[in-house]
Order: C-alpha cells, then sequence, then structure tokens
C-alpha cells in the first residue's frame, strides 16, 4: 500500500466510514512497517482532530504555520473530499473497527511511554548557578504547622522546627536545633498568627526594595525564631564551596580575605525590655566572634552589631533604626592580621557596591575564625534569604 492510500484510510476511519477487512489489514500493516510510517500516522491523527476543530466548530488558530501542515503532507481538507463513497456495511464491520481502534491506540500508547520516558531521562534542571555565592539559605520549606489556644496564643514547638532541614547551597549539614524550644519555618501567607498587638510583622512579610525601586530577590518561606525562653539554630558551612583563599586551618577567614553576606530580618519588639535579643552570630562565644541583630545589651533596642572575646560583647555599636523595622543587613569582613574590620550597612542601594563612608555600622572585632552559623533568640523574631559570597552583588541579588 502507498502512503497515499493509507492517509486516505486513517482519514476514512477517523471520520467513521467503514473500512472493509482487506483495507484494514492493509492499513495495519503499513503501520507496523516502519517508524516512519507510525510517525506520519500520529501526525496524521492530530491534525484530523486539529482541522475537524478549525473547520467545523471555528476554533481559533493554535499557531500551526501553513509550512509545518505542508510539510507533514497533510491538506486534510481536500483529501477528505476525493474519498470514494463508503463501502457497504459489511459484518466484519465491527471487527474492522476493533482492529483498526486497536492499532490506532497502541501507536498512541506507544507514543505517550516514549514521551515519559524522554522527560524521566533529561538531567534536572541545575540551580541557578550565582557567580561568588558560597552559600545561601532561602528558608524554601513548607510552613510548620502550629497550636493556638483559645486565648489566641501560640503553643511553641519543642520539637521539629527548623531540626533536620537540609535546603539551600553551601552547607555541609541539616539545621540542628539545640535548645528547649525551637524555630519554625513560617509563610508569606499566613493570615491566622496570634500577632501581639505591637506586633509590626502583621503588615508584611519581609521584603527589601531600595530607593530607586530594585527589589531583593526572595524566593520560599522565612524562619521565625522562638519565643521564650529560646531557640538556638546552627548549622556548618560546606568548606569544599569556599575558595581557598578563605580558608586556612583554623577555618573559614583567613587573614587578607573578605567574606560578604546578608539577611532579612524583623523582630516582634522594638523595645530592649526584659532584655529580649535575636540575633545571627559566626564564630565562637568560647573564644571570638561577630553577633548582628537584635541585642539584649543595646539599651535602645535598635539593630546593632558586637565583637566576641572569650564570651564578652565587645564594642558594641548601634543604629537608629528600631529592631520592630524590616531591614536588609549587609555586612563585610575584611579579615586582616588582628583585629577583623568590620563595615555594617542597613538597607543599601542594591544597584551598586556600598561605599566605607555610608555604612551604618563600623567595628572592630577580635581575630576570629568561623564554620558556621547559629541564630539565638528569646523572643519571636523573623529571618531570611541568607547568603554569604565574595562579593556584594553575590549578597544582595536583584529581582528581575
Amino acid at each position: 500500500m502507498d502512503d497515499t492510500k493509507a492517509y486516505e484510510l486513517i482519514d476514512a476511519h477517523l471520520d467513521h466510514l467503514e473500512l472493509t477487512e482487506e483495507q484494514s489489514d492493509e492499513l495495519s500493516a503499513w503501520i507496523k512497517a516502519c517508524p516512519e510510517n507510525t510517525d506520519d500516522a500520529f501526525y496524521r491523527i492530530f491534525l484530523h482532530s486539529y482541522l475537524r476543530m478549525r473547520y467545523q466548530t471555528g476554533a481559533p488558530d493554535l499557531g500551526y504555520d501553513q509550512n509545518t501542515l505542508n510539510n507533514a503532507n497533510m491538506d486534510y481538507a481536500d483529501e477528505a473530499l476525493a474519498l470514494p463513497p463508503p463501502p457497504q456495511k459489511s459484518k466484519s464491520g465491527l471487527r474492522n473497527k476493533i482492529i483498526l481502534g486497536v492499532v490506532i491506540t497502541c501507536l498512541l500508547l506507544n507514543i505517550i511511554i516514549a514521551g515519559v520516558q524522554f522527560a524521566f531521562n533529561q538531567p534536572p534542571v541545575p540551580e541557578e548557578v550565582v557567580p561568588d555565592l558560597l552559600a545561601y539559605e532561602p528558608f524554601d520549606y513548607p510552613a510548620t504547622p502550629y497550636t493556638v489556644t483559645r486565648e489566641g496564643d501560640i503553643i511553641w514547638p519543642v520539637s521539629g522546627g527548623l531540626h533536620g532541614l537540609n535546603g539551600g547551597r553551601g552547607w555541609s549539614e541539616p539545621w540542628r536545633e539545640t535548645n528547649s524550644k525551637v524555630a519554625i519555618i513560617a509563610s508569606y501567607d499566613e493570615i491566622d498568627f496570634p500577632w501581639d498587638s505591637n506586633d509590626m510583622r502583621k503588615f508584611g512579610p519581609l521584603s527589601f526594595t531600595d530607593e530607586t525601586g530594585h527589589s531583593l530577590k526572595i524566593r520560599g518561606n522565612l524562619m521565625r525564631t522562638a519565643t521564650s525562653p529560646r531557640s538556638i539554630t546552627a548549622r556548618r558551612f560546606d568548606f569544599q564551596n569556599f575558595p581557598a583563599s578563605i580558608k586556612d586551618k583554623a577555618g573559614l577567614g583567613r587573614d587578607g580575605s573578605v567574606v560578604w553576606f546578608s539577611f532579612l530580618a524583623q523582630s516582634s519588639k522594638s523595645s530592649a525590655f526584659h532584655n529580649y535579643y535575636s540575633y545571627l552570630v559566626i564564630g565562637s562565644k568560647e573564644v571570638s566572634g561577630l553577633r548582628i541583630g537584635k541585642l539584649g545589651a543595646a539599651p535602645t533596642g535598635n539593630w546593632t552589631a558586637v565583637g566576641l572575646l572569650t564570651g564578652a560583647e565587645v564594642n558594641l555599636q548601634t543604629s537608629n533604626i528600631p529592631s520592630g523595622q524590616p531591614v536588609f543587613l549587609v555586612a563585610r569582613i575584611n579579615f586582616e592580621k588582628g583585629p577583623e574590620d568590620c563595615f555594617i550597612w542597613i538597607n543599601p542601594s542594591l544597584e551598586t557596591e556600598p561605599s566605607e563612608d555610608s555604612a551604618t555600622m563600623h567595628l572592630k572585632v577580635p581575630d576570629f575564625r568561623f564554620d558556621g552559623l547559629a541564630i539565638h533568640a528569646n523572643h519571636s523574631s523573623d529571618f531570611d534569604e541568607i547568603r554569604f559570597g565574595t562579593t556584594f552583588k553575590a549578597v544582595a541579588p536583584i529581582s528581575q
């Protein structure tokens, strides 16, 4: 059977015209003869449905150009008119329908299976590679369930929370919760959280748009620290993701290197009442390090930074921005011989790297190395979009 005759028989069958037993056998043999015939039969079936929708119901064009239709040898309207009158119905009509129906069904099933196999065999879409980004945590996890009492207070979970969550990039382990309560993942869409009357977080989730209209790139949900007594949430970095110029035998922060990091934050309270705190810390409390956030030692309750030396806070620097106000904090640490030089900007422009003169806080920090970070809190605060990198652009990406 030639191709033209095969197309005519497929069209006739799809138009519910009876085929003889011989025609059915010949068409089945033609479809099975080679892969090209199988493909042509599939295109023919697709075109039949497409043209019937176009010419019989006046449906809109689906975007297939005329060259595509011509190349497939599918001028269906003309061929359908040229078909000979259908043969008389015979007793074998039902059998013919069944045979051809099975052939076409198998054909379509094979095509679907092949498509599924192709899709599953494709490599996964890689995560966007950002130059100079060393570690990133977007808190892109499902929201943590919580219970609210009749009085409208949250029953804060004492297990679960962030413990064991292992997303982001540049980390060597999942998050660890090591205190009496746990931080949780909060949804950006939540509407039923039991907010206090003076909690400014109820007016909208964390985000940042600079004075030129550029917005910080964000994704996922956010982290919410526990209420009293406290939560400590920690995670270590994957040293393999950090270049040799940043690390030495003591850890990350080799002399002569520069590390940038940033995060979004907002506290539930602006006041310093009852020594409230919620901060991000790198380094070691027992040796030395750096804390940034809402610190109990800050008398105003504003966003603050301080160095650590054998457990003591040294060289505290406080901004004039209340911790109940959402902020985008960016820090640059110049690791030097002796004390490190730390510059911190709050809500800088995202267009260009900020100058040292424009820093919100500038402090010397006792010489230290670090291998991870921890977030400590004894009241509820939100943190999100934690980034570590070697450039400002890496930790302050603009949403496209």
